[in-house]
């Protein structure tokens, strides 16, 4: 019987393989969807595995093994260091040390290969294992045969990968495991077969049907696909595309150039756009649009930009010699993954300095353009600025005489917005005797009169339904696109020249850790997430001034007022603009403002960073599903430790019946109405020797008869050991 337990372990085995070869097709894509080098390195690596995990070693055997195959694939391949000198410990300790920082705070961008590889090596390892559970010991292979078809399918339909012929393969090689554990399951509940014979004859008629099956796949006619494809559905719901930008439908955040048409919800995206070290945090500006459509903005003309080179000042002038200014300095460093082909600067840029970049501003609309950002994705730029300080007295003194190009160009309005805007433009503005005052009026008006700042569920503008006028007097809920051009109307209404900005927040604190910040500078993490809009009002005698309207923003801009400049701090100039004046309206705690910026703005938050709960919750959902698969290997060990020693009628009952549960999970199972001494009869039979005819008199003796000796224990728990770990094995 022995013999025929042999044979089903070898049916096992080849069960096995047709698992490692399924799961080779898990990583045959891996070359074409991601920068994964070295292949059949890995597929070697993961051969070698389940070789060692089939062959049943000691685990700490096993163990020993898997690490030095794992340590030579990255010295060969990644490790400088020499593994004899002892170097390479340092060399992966200071790796360890650096790359789980990272991870925790959730920079994976910055993780290097060394360390991908060694966590996608230790994946191979735990898969190598996770499938011989499945296949050898609890012979269920369906799940991860659907999973396999669905994993292909995906790849095929959302990749450039062509699953074809892996579909093909997978079915081929997974129509033969099932039949192969069919025949095992047969084999092991019938009666004596000669087992060469009736592996011939159920394996005859099944790679017949295979080989059939495949000729057919092959050879017949395919129809034409029968439903239409969900890549570029998903696309349109995505404005990563420009072509797709502004029309409406789910977008992505982040910065676009085409805001013809605005509204509707939107995804958040926290990759990044660029890092900045800086002496000074503000906003980050790259565009602004003149003519609202009722649907989105719009330029009057084409942009016309001027070459200029590194070191010219390059023109952009929002505001005159009357306002007090502050040097400063930025150095913007591109994100490789998110190359912007508009230069982003802080307000008061004077000139800027690159190596290898050419650009060219159009000084009107303040948009710098660059020729050859693609060719040097990671080339960065430093900033030379004046920080504007604006006075408010001087704001609010401000002749207001503007020329009449300006005046016409800023106000401008489509014939068909509702008059009830510009009502309600009139009725905001009333109280106030100053353009400043009454630009005030109107950016506090969204903090009151039941706006919500909301990323979802944002309605999109019906044909005949002007975008402003639907947000301020039926849905009342966006984000800052909303906010920014209901301002921009309101302010173009009461007579007030403004303008609609786009471009960046200040980002969060935060560095790249491949770049040195200088010293007295602070470095920012800006991300796509950091894309908004604001608005900029004419004053003729101070230039263009930034107000921020969108709930939970703060105006990044510094007023001064010469009543209280002495008493002032730098923070509280900055708060001046949204507390002065204002009673109503009541400030949003700090919480709540980080958690409205979700989309726009990525502020330092004061709760810790999701990954520090997400991957301790995972190790620990891993080990409880490790500790569940392997239970009866780490019970056992517990159980003859326990059993060895406490010599009890109690202990001996459950000692037999938890062998009778490890047999039963094993396949062994005892049917109802079966007696003891019958079932160790077939148990004896399964395992050629008769330990458990022998364990169970022993058992009934002890616990019905009360024949307890100290020979008699012993040998008890002699047998029991002994089929415990056949059982096991």
């Amino acid at each position: 019987m022995s013999r025929r337990v042999g044979q089903l372990q070898w049916l096992r085995y080849l069960i096995f393989v047709c698992g490692f070869l399924l799961f080779w097709e898990w990583l045959r894509p891996l070359d074409q969807i991601s920068d994964t080098g070295n292949l059949p390195v890995f597929v070697v690596f993961t051969a070698i595995c389940f070789l060692l995990s089939a062959l049943k070693l000691r685990w700490w055997l096993s163990f020993l093994l898997k690490f030095i195959l794992m340590v030579l694939v990255l010295q060969v391949f990644l490790m400088q260091e020499n593994l004899i000198s002892g170097s390479w410990f340092t060399f992966i300790l200071s790796e360890l040390q650096s790359n789980l920082k990272l991870l925790f705070t959730g920079e994976f961008a910055f993780l290097t290969p060394f360390f991908r590889t060694l966590l996608f090596l230790t994946l191979l390892w735990l898969m190598s294992y996770l499938l011989y559970y499945w296949f050898i010991v609890a012979n269920r292979i369906f799940f991860f045969i659907i999973m396999t078809f669905l994993y292909i399918g995906i790849l095929d339909t959302f990749t450039p990968y062509d699953g074809s012929g892996a579909i093909v393969r997978v079915f081929l090689i997974s129509f033969f495991a099932m039949g192969i554990s069919a025949f095992a399951r047969l084999y092991q509940g019938g009666e004596k077969r000669q087992f060469p014979k009736q592996v011939l004859l159920w394996s005859i008629p099944l790679l017949s049907i295979l080989a059939v099956s495949a000729a057919v796949g092959y050879a017949a006619p395919k129809l034409p696909p029968q439903w239409a494809d969900p890549v570029p559905f998903i696309q349109t719901m995505s404005d990563n595309n420009n072509e797709n930008e502004g029309e409406g439908g789910i977008q992505k955040v982040g910065y676009g150039e085409n805001d013809s048409r605005l509204g509707g919800p939107f995804v958040q995206d926290n990759s990044i756009a660029f890092w900045a070290a800086t002496d000074a945090s503000g906003y980050w500006r790259v565009d602004s649009k003149d003519v609202y459509t009722g649907k989105g903005w719009e330029r009057s003309r084409e942009a016309e930009p001027q070459s200029f080179q590194s070191g010219d000042p390059v023109g952009i002038d929002l505001y005159t010699e009357n306002v007090a200014t502050e040097a400063r300095e930025a150095i913007v460093y591109p994100s490789q993954n998110q190359v912007l082909d508009r230069l982003v600067y802080p307000y008061g840029v004077q000139t800027f300095f690159s190596g290898q970049v050419g650009a060219a501003v159009d000084s009107d609309f303040g948009v710098v353009e660059t020729f050859n950002r693609a060719q040097y994705p990671d080339e960065n730029y430093t900033i030379a600025f004046e920080e504007p300080q604006y006075n408010i007295e001087d704001l609010r003194n401000d002749s207001e005489l503007d020329d009449d190009n300006t005046h016409y160009r800023y106000t401008q309005l489509p014939e068909n917005l509702p008059e009830r805007v510009r009502d309600l433009a009139a009725e905001i503005t009333s109280s106030a005797n100053t353009r400043y005052d009454k630009a005030r009026a109107v950016e506090q008006y969204f903090n009151q009169n039941g706006f919500q700042y909301q990323t979802q569920d944002i309605p999109v503008p019906e044909d005949d339904q002007d975008y402003v006028d639907q947000f301020l007097f039926e849905s009342k809920i966006g984000y800052c696109d909303n906010f920014s051009s209901a301002m921009v109307v309101l302010l173009r209404s009461a007579d007030i020249p403004a303008r609609w900005v786009k471009g960046f927040t200040a980002g969060q604190p935060g560095s790249n850790p491949n770049i040195s910040t200088p010293d007295g500078m602070s470095s920012y993490i800006v991300t796509n997430g950091n894309a908004h809009s604001w608005v900029e009002v004419y004053f003729p005698e101070t230039g263009w001034v930034p107000f921020e309207p969108t709930q939970g923003f703060t105006n990044p801009a510094e007023f001064t007022s010469d009543e209280d400049a002495a008493e002032e701090t730098p923070e509280a100039e900055t708060d001046t603009p949204e507390q002065e004046e204002q009673s109503p309206a009541p400030e949003q705690p700090e919480e709540q403002q980080e958690e409205e910026q979700v989309a726009d703005s990525q502020t330092a938050s004061n709760s810790l960073h999701p990954l520090y709960w997400i991957i301790p919750s995972a190790v620990l959902l891993l080990a409880a599903i490790a500790l569940y698969f392997t239970r009866y290997k780490w019970l056992t060990a517990y159980y003859i430790r326990k059993y060895r020693n406490e010599q009890s009628e109690e202990t001996y009952g459950k000692a037999y019946h938890y062998l009778l549960r490890l047999l039963a999970h094993k396949g062994f199972k005892r049917h109802s109405g079966q007696t003891l001494r019958e079932y160790a009869a077939t148990i004896d039979q399964e395992f050629g020797n008769k330990r458990m005819s022998e364990l169970t008199s022993e058992y009934e003796r002890i616990l019905y008869r009360n024949e307890k000796s100290a020979p008699a224990w012993i040998n008890a728990v002699e047998l029991w050991e002994n089929l415990i770990k056949q059982a096991a094995s």
